[in-house]
């Protein structure tokens, strides 16, 4: 086969490593690897190689069986059912901190079984977390925890929304990673959820002019107030609750209130009320943009 291929692409290379830049990676199915240089295919080229033959990026672990059925349902209209319910989680890793084999293998003993991962590159990928029942969901801040403990891993999660079928399955994955790159460049939290995302991705659509123009209308004369933007933050960070406010403020409940009452006499907004709490939450989010 790759006598042939390298009749119609002369720039074709057997793997090497370290991998020369500018390629392409293919695997044939007898388990060969070789590259061509990305410059000579074109995006035609491309799709049908990649519907021939197994793609790879260098340095990362090759595609489990599983995970290379996931590649195929998402790349290709199936009629497939699905046997449980499942989510996608993209995930990223600091450069350099953890070999990609390394973090695989920590997921897989975390987890007790092995998690389909598909790869974007050495830093990037989507996780397939298969939901039996609603109640076993994985625990994603505990996952985070145990990362930064024992492996001393920053990981950045973005989960998303829990699918019943394979349905659209491309668009899910294309819809994942472009919101993940909008949210996690914007915010510094470890795990976003993709409900938690829609304010990010609303504040994402706006001009400048129309985020000062929020921060003004909404924020009013605390726009410079430290203490009273932190009280209000840290409010929203307990679910609109007076007295967790506090206690993480390590603040008597009622200089919270206090607060809380002074925000709403001068702005006009009761932040208590849902509607108009959420046009605070995006006022303090397009702040610290």
């Amino acid at each position: 086969m790759l006598h042939k291929l390298k009749q119609i692409y002369p720039t074709l290379i057997p793997y090497q490593s370290p991998t020369p830049d500018g390629y392409i990676w293919f695997l044939t199915n007898e388990g060969e690897r070789f590259g061509i240089y990305e410059n000579d295919l074109t995006s035609k080229d491309i799709a049908i190689l990649s519907s021939l033959l197994t793609r790879f990026i260098p340095n990362i672990p090759l595609a489990t069986l599983e995970a290379q059925r996931w590649h195929d349902r998402i790349n290709h209209d199936t009629n497939e059912e699905t046997k449980d319910a499942f989510r996608f989680v993209y995930f990223s890793i600091p450069k350099n901190q953890i070999e990609p084999e390394t973090f695989q293998e920590a997921l897989n003993e975390l987890f007790d079984t092995s998690i389909p991962i598909l790869w974007i590159n050495e830093v990037e990928g989507i996780l397939i977390e298969i939901i039996p029942f609603l109640d076993t969901k994985i625990n994603y801040e505990q996952f985070i925890h145990v990362f930064i403990a024992d492996l001393s891993v920053k990981v950045r999660l973005y989960i998303g929304e829990v699918k019943n079928s394979y349905r659209d399955l491309k668009v899910y994955y294309d819809d994942l990673l472009h919101k993940s790159s909008v949210v996690l460049a914007v915010t510094n939290k470890e795990v976003v959820y993709y409900a938690e995302a829609i304010p990010y991705l609303i504040l994402h659509n706006m001009s400048q002019q129309q985020k000062e123009q929020l921060i003004a209308s909404i924020l009013k004369d605390f726009h410079d107030d430290t203490e009273m933007i932190k009280t209000l933050e840290m409010f929203f960070d307990s679910n609109l609750n007076i007295s967790e406010t506090a206690k993480k403020m390590y603040m008597h409940r009622n200089s919270v209130q206090y607060r809380i009452d002074k925000y709403i006499n001068e702005t006009g907004i009761n932040i208590q009320n849902i509607d108009e709490a959420i046009a605070v939450k995006l006022a303090l989010l397009a702040k610290n943009q």
